[in-house]
């Protein structure tokens, strides 16, 4: 049966052509330059700066590849080049070379988040809060387990916990890691997203009673939180309190991405079994 896309069969005297595949892992001898030992986020960088066609889930050794054929292509005029550098050194510092500065520094700033949020990335399996509504009224973030991160879009793909049925593509801010339990993110009074109890929904809550915290394996943790969610009063106007697993307690997505350069702070206090 012919793949998805073609139709006809290959006859016994039809011969496939013989094209260079886009995505050959032949690395090409003539290039010096092993572009192999490179990370993967420098090549994607290097593939998105010249638009260099690769599969999307192309592994590091086919982007090395694509990266090397493309680089074996480049056609350099030497002369341009030396002529171009040595009147920029008669012209002295410009406007052009001081946007050239700031520009390295800021490709450098987002290279490194970049590599940030690659590290931070929840893995294939993982269960995460996820947001699939526009909105953000309650509800609007979910449970739903992690299929794949694509590095070069930041952005995941993810099930639904009560629907496996289909895919969901998110953006890298629309992913929120659940708590390991040891985050300083529990305290009185705090602003949190937890699970309302028997749904796999996140509803908007505030943590009502400073927390418990034990030593597990020396390390400082929280098994539960006690929180009050919003818009959850009884018929008399008091609002419950109700314990949710602290897996299941994370803190409000503009906490959680404060800082385009930073992630949540995952240190934990410096506290001991009571």
């Amino acid at each position: 049966m012919p793949p998805p896309g073609l139709s006809g069969t290959i006859g016994s005297g039809q011969k496939r052509k013989s094209s260079k595949s886009s995505h050959s892992r032949s690395y090409p001898r003539g290039v010096g330059l092993d572009f192999r030992k490179l990370g993967g986020l420098t090549l994607v960088s290097y593939i998105d700066h010249h638009g260099v066609q690769v599969r999307p889930e192309a592994p590091p050794s086919e982007l090395a590849v694509a990266v090397a054929r493309h680089f074996e292509a480049l056609e350099i005029d030497e002369e341009a080049c030396i002529g171009g550098f040595l009147e920029r050194l008669q012209q002295g510092t410009t406007a052009a070379t001081e946007y050239s500065r700031d520009t390295q520094f800021y490709d450098g700033c987002r290279l490194s988040v970049k590599r940030r949020r690659t590290r931070f990335a929840a893995r294939p399996g993982e269960q995460v809060a996820a947001k699939v509504t526009r909105t953000d009224e309650n509800g609007s973030w979910i449970l739903a387990s992690v299929q794949r991160f694509y590095i070069d879009t930041e952005t995941y793909d993810v099930q639904d916990e009560d629907d496996t049925s289909k895919l969901i593509r998110l953006p890298w801010s629309h992913v929120m890691r659940l708590s390991t339990g040891t985050e300083g993110c529990f305290d009185k009074g705090k602003d949190v997203m937890a699970i309302f109890p028997e749904t796999t929904s996140f509803y908007k809550a505030k943590v009502a009673k400073s927390p418990v915290w034990e030593l597990e394996r020396g390390i400082p943790c929280v098994k539960e939180v006690i929180v009050k969610f919003e818009d959850d009063e009884d018929q008399y106007g008091r609002t419950p309190h109700r314990r949710v697993p602290s897996r299941y307690v994370i803190p409000a997505p503009p906490d959680y991405f404060y800082d385009e350069n930073e992630d949540v702070d995952l240190a934990p206090p410096t506290a001991t079994k009571p």
